[in-house]
């Protein structure tokens, strides 16, 4: 009888060990839960702010890049006007250039040619 009661006494302190443990744990919690309350709701409130300013920057960052799309595009379009006209005068020269370079090249030819029949004769 004397390991029975032995066996009982160690069980018995083990589960009062258990039911204190629990308690303290759950007594441990609830207090973290009422601790962590506060810093939670400082966190959420941080959150929102922090929202709210990046929100703010988007939409100012969205006007500031739309403006500075625009002005590229007024500042831009009188150069690229000027670019194709220098462009559409290049290409014409170049056309009068090939046409002179085929002229000069007939006639050098042709001189050849009447020159080569003088020689024969």
């Amino acid at each position: 009888m004397g390991i029975g009661t032995f066996i009982k006494n160690l069980f018995g302190s083990a589960k009062e060990s258990a039911e204190t443990l629990t308690d303290t744990a759950k007594e441990t919690y609830e207090s973290a839960k009422e601790n962590a309350a506060p810093i939670l709701v400082k966190a959420e409130i941080l959150a929102d702010e922090v929202i709210e300013k990046v929100s703010e920057y988007s939409e100012k960052a969205t006007v500031v890049i739309e403006e500075v799309v625009e002005s590229v595009k007024e500042n831009a379009a009188p150069i690229i006007e000027k670019a194709e006209v220098f462009a559409n005068e290049a290409k014409v020269k170049v056309e009068e250039g090939i046409v002179a370079a085929k002229e000069k090249i007939n006639e050098l030819v042709n001189n050849s040619t009447h020159e080569s029949k003088k020689d024969a004769e």
